[in-house]
């Protein structure tokens, strides 16, 4: 009896789950040696901001390589192994500058949280966000003597034994990079499509090189490769964008695949106001950072659309001099 019941249940079930599992993509590799980055000064962080020190956003000119040919912003994408079992990230160096820096990583593309009240008074929350664009990089930081990898060969991190007199094993962790969760506990990483950061103190290490570690967690479904952007910035990470807004989604833009075919310039109002081009994720990333414009004016009259990143939930967005009805649905 017990045996036709399992047999009956192992018939219920067709899927394989390789839906869930990217296939590698020889343009991204899996694995990836980044080189050196310069550490971005103060000086070149002062052009983002306005004349009322708002941040606005960082030019291209964190791209270019200084003399020693070292990136102070760095933008790529890692794709899939052949074998699901490896892990898979990226590595990059910079050298101490005897203060503190802050480490920065921004995986594709924007991530809200979907399940909230129809009424809320965030847009975003009117849409449901299409998981399928979103990726997932954890950041860790050492000095590059304690870490245990090889860059572009095998990822690793900054756990080291050590055993004492008596024969027992220790496991020290030379790691750098403090995240603290919403609970303050030490060692939590951001989700999907979240900005990672964390201030590094490099007092006495002036000169010294340091690892910074980029931790494959999730490839998106859409292509199989999560692209990124990522940097070293002069200054405790506090310090950088004043609060209460501080470092986030638009603190490093345009890093989604796609986002970068146009340049910013041409990202006008215009361009992304043209059916054809508003799906491009620079657009739905300018609109999802502005003060001014709503993501669900953005999306109300595209839900539709196949390419759509913003997808329908059944709650359109309110005409202006409407109330806000939590129980309105779509057609």
């Amino acid at each position: 009896m017990l045996s036709g019941i399992l047999l009956l249940l192992a018939g219920g079930c067709d899927r394989e789950g390789g839906y869930y599992v990217a296939a590698p993509n020889p343009d991204y590799p899996f694995l990836q040696d980044l080189g050196e980055f310069r550490v971005v000064s103060s000086e070149e962080q002062a052009a983002a901001f306005n004349g009322d020190d708002e941040f606005v956003a960082f030019d291209d000119a964190l791209l270019e390589v200084d003399d020693a040919g070292r990136p102070g912003v760095w933008y790529g994408g890692l794709g899939a192994p052949e074998d699901p079992s490896y892990y898979g990230g990226a590595t990059f160096t910079f050298a101490g500058t005897g203060g503190s820096v802050c480490v920065v990583v921004d995986p594709e593309l924007v991530f809200w949280n979907q399940a909230q009240s129809p009424s809320a008074t965030t847009s975003e929350y009117l849409y449901v966000d299409n998981t399928a664009d979103d990726g997932d990089i954890d950041l860790d930081v050492g000095l590059s003597a304690y870490y245990n990898g090889s860059p572009g060969v095998e990822m690793g991190d900054f756990e080291l034994v050590y055993t004492d007199d008596g024969g027992v094993d220790h496991s020290l962790s030379y790691s750098q990079c403090a995240q603290a969760g919403s609970q303050s506990f030490s060692g939590a990483h951001s989700g999907r499509s979240t900005v990672e950061f964390c201030t590094v103190s490099t007092a006495g290490l002036e000169g010294v090189q340091l690892t910074g570690v980029l931790n494959t967690f999730l490839l998106p479904l859409n292509d199989g490769v999560v692209h990124y952007a990522t940097g070293v910035f002069e200054g405790a990470c506090t310090g950088l964008v004043a609060a209460p807004k501080g470092i986030d989604e638009c603190f490093l833009s345009r890093e989604a695949g796609g986002a970068r075919d146009i340049s910013a310039e041409e990202q006008t109002e215009d361009y992304c106001g043209d059916p054809d081009n508003q799906w491009n994720e620079a657009c739905l990333e300018d609109v999802f950072c502005s003060t001014t414009k709503k993501l669900n004016a953005y999306c109300e009259d595209h839900f539709e659309d196949e390419d759509a990143p913003c997808i329908d939930n059944g709650v359109h967005p309110p005409a202006d001099d409407a109330e806000v009805d939590p129980g309105a649905s779509g057609p």
